[in-house]
């Protein structure tokens, strides 16, 4: 959907008509579902977040000032939204953790399997300073572009580009400190690219 487009729904909500919110919607729907399912690795938590941001967005458009593109803001509000889920998750999980720690010492010949070594890969994410998380979802799993990735986040290009590096190196780096021997270079094709 154009800029033209998106203000002349905005507008005619505005003025009362509540079918141009639904245009609003079905036009944005499966970008910010999409980035929830990526941010989150499940669909229901991601069909939460997308609720959650509609719901906010239309609590918001009446007042809507058009200093963005609403699409824009969806977007950063998904990722606040999953930021938030995020951290409740991580809340929660390490008090899971403790109640049911497990002794220390495994056998050094136990080895990642895969699903340890994508949980791996997704705590290492979930670490990074939230720029660079960011930064390195959109790239990774959205593939978007730079140029796209600037855009959505109000930053320069080359902005964006260091602050992937920075994510990839930071990633490689903890990876390596958690799992030196576990982790096959095959599995981490996900960040072979610097």
């Amino acid at each position: 959907m154009d800029d033209v487009t998106e203000r002349d729904l905005i507008t005619r909500f505005q003025n009362g008509d509540v079918s141009a919110y639904s245009d609003l919607f079905e036009s944005n729907h499966r970008r910010v579902l999409n980035l929830g399912v990526r941010m989150l690795r499940n669909e229901e938590s991601a069909l939460d977040v997308a609720q959650e941001v509609f719901m906010r967005a239309y609590e918001e458009l009446p007042n809507w000032r058009g200093e963005a593109r609403f699409s824009t803001w969806l977007y950063r509000t998904a990722l606040n939204v999953c930021y938030e889920r995020i951290r409740a998750e991580e809340k929660q999980r390490r008090i899971r953790d403790r109640a049911t720690e497990m002794p220390l010492g495994a056998p050094p010949e136990v080895r990642l399997s895969t699903n340890e070594t994508r949980s791996a890969i997704d705590k290492a994410v979930k670490t990074l300073p939230a720029r660079q998380q960011t930064i390195f979802l959109l790239k990774q799993y959205e593939e978007l572009r730079f140029s796209e990735i600037a855009t959505q986040l109000d930053i320069t290009e080359g902005g964006a580009k260091a602050s992937y590096h920075k994510a990839l190196m930071a990633l490689r780096e903890r990876l390596k400190e958690w799992a030196p021997e576990g982790l096959r270079p095959e599995a981490l094709e996900l960040i072979a690219d610097a």
